[in-house]
């Protein structure tokens, strides 16, 4: 069965009734990066592959109204509604500080290393994420590993996995698709979560880790840890539901609601093919611009260096060149897949639930 995914074609996710016929999908024949970079390109004005360090002015703009909206809560107490207001517009503008700093630690915004940094550190200091470790999590594992199993940390892993490991038994039941009760908060603090967990203990257990520079990493992260205590201590436990936990859940589900539906519901591959092992999730104007076209996931993998600001350019020929295979799609269906599918691969292209052992087809 031929799962083509694209935005005409999205009825045709395959639910759960449909898995007997998973067999019959043809081998897919992966292709490397390379291969559709260098085709790509012949179809792409070269402008685009240009730095664009006015993308700077998000950060500006997303930190100088954070600053505000806290400034006006501790020190003119309004009223409920409009705390609750600033408390969401909070979480939107910090996950909008992640994605430019994503961007920048790429290339996209500026050559400069230390600028990179700078904005990398301001960017994720609402996640308590160190620019170093950022870099070499996102960047060299996730990106040059895409969907490979034991090597991309964002990638679920295979029922065999599920059952050696007592952590990956606990993370299941967390994560969407489970059909576990905890499940459906996973989205709200996982990412903070899994970050400060990383960067406190589990990078100097995991071999994945050995090749980063855990000196700069510990240098970058006791500083956000010690200035998070600070406007802890700061806005005081009665501000505390307005100006931490509602952001705090806010932002989290802002960055892994793109995460787990840019992946999670793909193969896993051994060839690195985003065409194959990602999916471009679509939403309306306001929420890409607010998060810098960071659903356009696809595009992004296939050129991490571009600026965010083309991607629709390049979905735009994606759809021309490949379009019986390039996957993209709402990303409202691609959520309700996500939590319709367990977390766990019985092999490269079909999900399993360990406790019933019901099988899903990935996208």
């Amino acid at each position: 069965m031929n799962l083509e995914v694209n935005s005409d074609l999205v009825t045709l996710i395959p639910s759960p009734i449909l898995v007997e016929t998973k067999q019959e999908k043809p081998e897919v024949h992966l292709k490397a990066l390379t291969f559709y970079q260098q085709e790509l390109k012949k179809n792409l004005p070269e402008d685009i592959f240009k730095r664009a360090p006015s993308r700077a002015l998000f950060l500006v703009s997303f930190l100088s109204l954070n600053i505000f909206l806290i400034y006006c809560i501790v020190h003119f107490d309004p009223a409920w509604y409009f705390k609750l207001l600033a408390a969401f517009a909070i979480g939107q503008f910090n996950a909008g500080l992640a994605f430019v700093a994503h961007d920048t630690l790429h290339g996209q915004v500026f050559k400069n290393k230390f600028l990179q940094d700078l904005v990398g550190s301001i960017g994720f200091a609402p996640f308590l994420v160190s620019a170093t470790y950022w870099r070499f999590w996102h960047n060299t594992l996730h990106h040059g590993n895409t969907q490979l199993i034991y090597k991309d940390p964002d990638a679920f892993p295979t029922i065999s996995v599920y059952k050696r490991s007592k952590f990956m038994r606990v993370v299941f039941d967390l994560a969407p698709g489970s059909k576990h009760p905890l499940s459906f908060f996973y989205f709200f603090y996982w990412f903070s979560f899994q970050s400060v967990l990383n960067q406190a203990n589990m990078r100097f257990k995991n071999k994945m880790w050995d090749n980063m520079d855990h000196k700069r990493v510990t240098m970058e992260f006791a500083p956000l840890c010690i200035l998070a205590a600070g406007y802890l201590y700061w806005v005081g436990l009665n501000n505390f539901l307005w100006l931490v936990f509602i952001p705090v859940c806010v932002q989290n589900y802002v960055i892994l609601s793109y995460i787990l539906t840019n992946h999670n519901i793909s193969p896993l591959t051994k060839i690195n093919d985003p065409l194959e092992n990602s999916l471009t999730v679509t939403t309306n104007p306001l929420f890409d611009f607010l998060h810098l076209n960071f659903g356009y996931h696809v595009e992004h993998h296939l050129f991490p260096r571009v600026s965010s600001r083309h991607t629709k350019t390049i979905h735009k020929v994606l759809k021309e060149m490949y379009p019986g295979k390039y996957k993209y799609m709402p990303k409202w269906k691609a959520l309700k897949y996500l939590y319709q599918t367990p977390r766990l691969y019985k092999n490269s292209t079909e999900l399993v639930h360990p406790k019933t052992l019901k099988t899903y087809p990935t996208i």
